[in-house]
């Protein structure tokens, strides 16, 4: 029903360990700064190019994509502003959900003047929400009856951070692991709208192309690898020697999902603003309601 991979027990161990050991977050974060690029180009030679190009596949992944961002940020808006929260907090909690987790709230936060406490609340809600994504995806789309091809798309379309979109994919098998790697990169590209969107919507000019270039180079610069590797893997390198790579690239993941649970401490989590859980559950749950319900019309 669910394969428990390697990289989600490595998640898990690492938050369950993570008061114990007490390790600086910032050492953490700076080994999987170096880490995850490498990894990420090394699963884009999973990626088939020509899998893609298929209208069944390529169409669902691009409007399931589409369907997620809309509903994500729209339902957000909507329940925030029913719960009285205040609209800068719902943006960037908006952003969190629809793009990318932890990097679209920060690269949001400076054009809305969130203070630290309010980015913080709504780090830990994106954190707390990415866990219960990354968890539940595997489980929901074997009861579904979706294929590895719909289940990768789910997970790359759903879950908020990039590693644990890709460790859903691993955990679900197939071509699952290739299609979450690609489709969550693409999703992420969203930051392209959301960045100058944030400076549209807190209606500030000033410095607003600083903050604009700030918020765009949050934008992974593992990108073009990850296309170069994929193009390579689809027209010129042989499949036996693409398997191995992608093999290693998910390796990989396993000591960066490690990292990612040692940073996280469950008594910090537990203390977080009740109307921005709320709004970003109900959120969180109709996101993956409509992006399911694409793929079960599309594929």
């Amino acid at each position: 029903m669910f394969s428990l991979g390697a990289g989600t027990f490595g998640l898990l161990c690492g938050i369950i360990l993570s008061d114990r050991l007490g390790i600086d977050p910032n050492t953490n974060k700076n080994c999987i700064n170096l880490i995850l690029p490498l990894a990420i180009i090394l699963l884009g030679f999973g990626l088939d190019l020509n899998m893609l190009a298929s209208n069944k596949i390529g169409v669902a992944g691009l409007y399931t994509i589409i369907i997620t961002i809309i509903t994500a940020f729209s339902c957000t808006l909507l329940i925030s502003r029913v719960l009285g929260i205040d609209r800068h907090q719902a943006f960037a909690l908006g952003a969190g959900g629809a793009i990318c987790g932890n990097s679209a709230v920060l690269a949001v936060a400076p054009s809305l003047r969130l203070s630290s406490k309010q980015t913080g609340s709504i780090l830990a809600v994106v954190n707390i929400l990415g866990l219960a994504t990354f968890l539940s995806v595997p489980l929901l789309a074997n009861a579904i009856g979706f294929e590895p091809e719909s289940a990768g798309i789910w997970a790359g379309s759903t879950v908020h951070a990039v590693p644990q979109a890709i460790a859903a994919g691993e955990a679900m098998g197939g071509d699952a692991l290739s299609l979450a790697s690609g489709t969550k990169l693409t999703r992420v590209l969203g930051l392209l709208i959301v960045v100058p969107g944030a400076i549209i919507y807190s209606s500030q000019k000033e410095k607003s192309g600083k903050k604009f270039s700030s918020g765009i180079s949050r934008i992974p610069l593992f990108l073009p690898g990850f296309i170069l590797a994929s193009m390579l893997a689809s027209f010129l390198l042989p499949e036996s020697i693409t398997q191995h790579i992608e093999r290693l690239g998910s390796l990989l993941m396993v000591p960066i999902l490690i990292l990612i649970g040692l940073s996280i401490r469950p008594r910090e989590l537990l203390n977080v603003s009740k109307p921005i859980m709320i709004a970003g559950s109900l959120s969180t749950a109709c996101m993956m309601l409509a992006s399911a319900t694409a793929l079960v019309i599309l594929m």
